[in-house]
């Protein structure tokens, strides 16, 4: 085994999202469309005689180095798999923190991946409902690590394939949002009759085009700036689909060409200098 490994974990990104019911333990019953993108945190993994983390963060968010989501990821595993190797993990973040883009949980699949890779867990022995419930809702999905439909509370995955691949825009006003918060203020009423009904293993951006994001709305409501960035973004040239991706604040502008992408980054930068803007590309 090398003494040193470096991984990749890519941005998440949620295409649609649709919040269909709370259920009686509390969490929600959802459906959407997921793709990752080529905006990835680095891990740097060494044996050790300890399990301990640390980062490297650019963001004003700070992050534990005692509860974070590989800690909690490794702590399930033991229950598991009581022999499993202890680690040094530094993650060099490049991913915003608390922003709809499925950070911490691509950081935890991506550990587990190795681990998977390096035979010291065995996936039939896990079960998925429960590692969504135990380490994170996104987790399942991050550790297949590709275009997805999910359901359930994100453990229930299907592989999509899409139709074809963008360049993506993303834009963070650099606002904190809680998923659980975001959660308590979602009314179900009404929104069933808008979902998406029908699973399609092929997309097109016509199909995605049509869905939503449940939480974009409230998220506006409390941070109106988010609303006008994703105005902003459907008025680009260029721009195919403008949405905020999971519970925010991050948005996403899709755009058929690389040149139009970066002029309106260019823009925004200009409009927003304060804010975190990346040119990204959709992995398919």
């Amino acid at each position: 085994m090398s003494s040193k490994v470096i991984l990749r974990a890519n941005a998440k990104i949620n295409l649609t999202l649709d919040i269909l019911r709370k259920r009686s333990d509390n969490y929600h019953d959802i459906q959407g469309y997921v793709a990752f993108l080529n905006l990835h945190d680095e891990l740097i993994i060494n044996r050790s005689e300890k399990l301990s983390v640390s980062f490297d963060n650019p963001f004003h968010e700070n992050i534990s180095t005692k509860s974070n989501t590989i800690i909690k990821l490794h702590s399930y595993l033991c229950n598991y798999f009581p022999n499993l190797g202890q680690y040094e993990v530094h993650v060099k973040k490049k991913i915003p923190i608390s922003a709809g883009l499925g950070g911490g949980s691509c950081d935890a699949a991506a550990f587990m991946r190795y681990l998977i890779s390096n035979r010291e867990i065995n996936m039939d022995r896990i079960n998925i409902e429960s590692l969504a419930r135990n380490v994170g809702a996104d987790v399942p999905c991050c550790l297949l690590n590709g275009p997805s439909f999910i359901s359930g509370i994100g453990e229930v995955i299907q592989r999509i394939k899409l139709t074809d691949t963008y360049y993506c825009l993303l834009v963070n006003p650099q606002i904190p949002i809680s998923t659980s918060k975001i959660y308590e203020k979602i009314s179900i009423n009404g929104l069933e009759a808008l979902h998406t009904k029908n699973f399609i293993p092929n997309p097109s951006i016509d199909h995605i085009i049509k869905g939503k994001n449940d939480f974009e709305q409230i998220i506006i409501q409390d941070y109106p700036t988010i609303g006008e960035i994703i105005s902003n973004l459907t008025k680009a040239k260029g721009c195919i689909l403008a949405r905020m991706t999971g519970s925010g604040s991050t948005c996403f502008g899709f755009f058929s060409k690389q040149e139009d992408m970066s002029k309106c980054k260019k823009n925004f930068e200009e409009m927003y200098p304060k804010f975190w803007i990346m040119e990204t590309k959709l992995l398919n």
